[in-house]
């Protein structure tokens, strides 16, 4: 699957993107509260609570507190103040991170993009601080142009203003921009929606490949498929 010949730039998402958490995640989580942390039920939670996150009713910080009360709640635990509740999520944020690797396929693939002359950049439905520190950590920083991230602009995908301002930042028009990313909603449709090129990333650990969505979104297993 090659980019289309007038594409000047690349949006990217980060987490589940280029940074795989499908491992991270659910053991840091066990490792934080203990083996009876359903992850299935934290990332129900998940669900539940993203959509105020990308409406703006709510921030990360605030989104993260309360999922993990809710999980505490439905452990039948007791539910800590609000600077314990912190630390504690601050603590499985560091063991998250500590636990954290780029897919196989993304330094080819970023190596491939800027050999080609066109720009690369990060959009994030996430906290500013912690996603800048995850890519100097995983060495993706000396890559980007440009990195654009929800927790500091309270613009979060899918809104099409998210798009256009991380086509800015990266100096491209969106017309000449392919996002790509591994949710239907928030990347692949958001961003058909806001005039770029969508690929939806759907590694192999997702299960079968599904259908392209809509007419103008490509799905993609790797980026390997990618040139």
């Amino acid at each position: 699957m090659e980019l289309p010949e007038d594409c000047a730039g690349v949006l990217l998402d980060l987490d589940d993107t280029l940074i795989d958490f499908s491992e991270a995640s659910p053991a840091a989580l066990a490792h934080v509260l203990g083996p009876d942390a359903d992850f299935a039920e934290w990332m129900e939670l998940t669900e539940e609570l993203y959509p105020r996150f990308t409406a703006g009713a709510i921030g990360y910080r605030e989104l993260e507190r309360r999922r993990l009360a809710a999980l505490l709640t439905r452990m039948g635990r007791p539910v800590p103040d609000v600077p314990e509740l912190d630390a504690v999520e601050a603590h499985r944020r560091r063991e998250v991170e500590s636990r954290l690797r780029l897919y196989p396929d993304v330094l080819p693939f970023l190596a491939r993009v800027r050999a080609s002359g066109r720009r690369i950049g990060v959009l994030s439905n996430s906290d500013g601080p912690q996603q800048r520190r995850r890519t100097e950590q995983l060495g993706l920083a000396p890559w980007l142009d440009a990195m654009t991230v929800s927790g500091d602009t309270g613009i979060a995908k899918p809104r099409r203003e998210a798009f256009a301002l991380a086509c800015r930042r990266l100096g491209v028009p969106a017309a000449r921009t392919v996002h790509i990313g591994d949710s239907l909603e928030a990347d692949a449709l958001g961003a058909h929606g806001a005039g770029l090129g969508a690929v939806w990333l759907h590694r192999p650990h997702r299960g079968p490949t599904p259908p392209p969505p809509a007419r103008g979104v490509a799905v993609a297993t790797t980026l390997d498929a990618l040139v």
